[in-house]
């Protein structure tokens, strides 16, 4: 099965070969802060299941820590990827970025630590300080 999504100018297209999309939430600050929101909803995935289908060179990289990177498309500033931060070579993709209403599980929470207190936490997944155990720089 394949998603496909986007920036929101359409210049950067993408498709995750999946059976299903599993995706972690992030309360902490940096997300709050690249994505404008009270958490980020990314879904988690390996390099060989992204395939960049129009506009990969409009992405710009910015690293946001220490070997940690976010890319955007330079025409519209659409946040499309992560990589890096997990330690793994693993890749997140936001969720919001899919087009139409794909059907994900949240698997994990984590920087709860961090949360605003206006954000609502569901309790249906497990909940994390920080990084999961396995994940992270450390991991």
């Amino acid at each position: 099965m394949t998603f496909v999504g986007g920036c929101l100018c359409g210049s950067v297209r993408f498709e995750i070969a999946r059976r299903h999309l599993n995706a972690a939430c992030c309360y902490c600050q940096m997300c709050r802060k690249a994505h404008g929101t009270a958490y980020s909803v990314h879904v988690m995935l390996r390099s060989d299941q992204l395939s960049w289908l129009e506009g990969r060179e409009l992405l710009e990289r910015y690293e946001s820590s220490p070997g940690g990177f976010r890319e955007f498309c330079r025409r519209c500033g659409t946040h499309v990827l992560v990589h890096g931060q997990s330690g793994d070579g693993s890749l997140a993709v936001p969720a919001g970025t899919l087009d139409g209403t794909p059907d994900l599980t949240i698997r994990l929470h984590m920087f709860t630590d961090e949360r605003v207190v206006w954000a609502e936490l569901d309790s249906t997944a497990p909940s994390y300080p920080g990084w999961p155990p396995g994940f992270g720089p450390s991991g």
